[in-house]
């Protein structure tokens, strides 16, 4: 079996190291459309990843130069990624701290 090597495009804007989740963002960086000159003609091709790809033009992870043409922006996608996880934070630390006086309530030692 051959295994599917993915290098990325060279270049200021790429980083060394990076990780993008979902269908969508992969799409555009393995097509190096990571600035407004590279962008590409896209189309989602199920209503799931059309709704990803609304989500990633409102926070400004993809931008759009029309006529269906769009490219990734990385450093916002890194800023939207970064502030998901400052919102979700208090809400793990609660969840912690609900685990933690739950197991104190049920020891009996």
């Amino acid at each position: 079996m051959s295994e599917l090597r993915i290098v990325p495009p060279t270049g200021p804007r790429v980083r060394a190291h990076y990780l993008v989740r979902g269908t969508i963002a992969p799409h555009f960086v393995e097509a190096g459309a990571l600035s407004a000159k590279d962008a590409i003609a896209f189309s989602p091709p199920d209503p799931r990843q059309a709704k990803e790809l609304a989500a990633m033009v409102a926070d400004g992870s993809i931008r759009t130069l029309g006529n269906g043409r769009f490219w990734f922006d990385m450093d916002a996608y890194e800023a939207a990624t970064d502030a998901r996880r400052r919102r979700n934070l208090p809400i793990l630390i609660l969840a912690a701290l609900i685990i933690a006086a739950v197991a104190v309530l049920f020891y009996s030692g």
